[in-house]
């Protein structure tokens, strides 16, 4: 906030800015100015000011309490806006890995329709003793026969690391290699 655009924020308070409270203002160092203004508005909001809210502004605008309160009020305010400037990059990155989640499964969907039903069994065969016990006979018991018939969202949730291509690094080889 710049010392006219304080200024101007005073005004439309109400505040007569009279000769000795400008020059006042003037002298004083506008950071300060901006935490006292913000603490004075902090305060007048806090004890919910309705008469006299111009001359109440303009007489404990130089209190102490003042200063300390919009110090507290610009340090929240800050931390608030680094907060939000993280969520918005957390979506964004988030944003970004579905993306490239999407991308990946579709060409891994896309390299799984045209495998034969022997190359499906045998990709899964080898990806198999990469994994734990349980998942092993589970997917022998329920998926290995139905390998074929299998919907998408199914078979990327049991084979996601078994299907080429593991990432978007790779995809961007085999496209430049062709």
């Amino acid at each position: 906030m710049t010392r006219q655009e304080l200024y101007k924020a005073m005004e439309h308070e109400k505040i007569i800015m009279y000769e000795e409270f400008l020059a006042h203002l003037n002298r004083t160092p506008l950071a300060e100015l901006v935490a006292r203004w913000a603490g004075v508005l902090e305060l007048a909001k806090e004890h919910e000011i309705r008469r006299n809210r111009a001359d109440w502004i303009a007489m404990f605008f130089w209190n102490s309490t003042s200063l300390t309160v919009g110090e507290d009020e610009l340090i929240r305010r800050m931390e608030a806006r680094k907060r939000e400037s993280q969520k918005r990059e957390a979506e964004e990155r988030k944003r970004k890995e579905q993306l490239i989640h999407d991308k990946l499964s579709t060409k891994k969907l896309r390299c799984w329709k045209f495998m034969s039903s022997a190359d499906r069994k045998r990709l899964v065969e080898e990806f198999l003793p990469q994994t734990d016990e349980f998942y092993q006979e589970y997917v022998r018991e329920h998926y290995l026969r139905k390998l074929d018939f299998m919907d998408d969202r199914t078979l990327l949730a049991w084979f996601w690391d078994a299907i080429p291509p593991f990432s978007l690094q790779e995809i961007n080889a085999l496209g430049s290699a062709a």
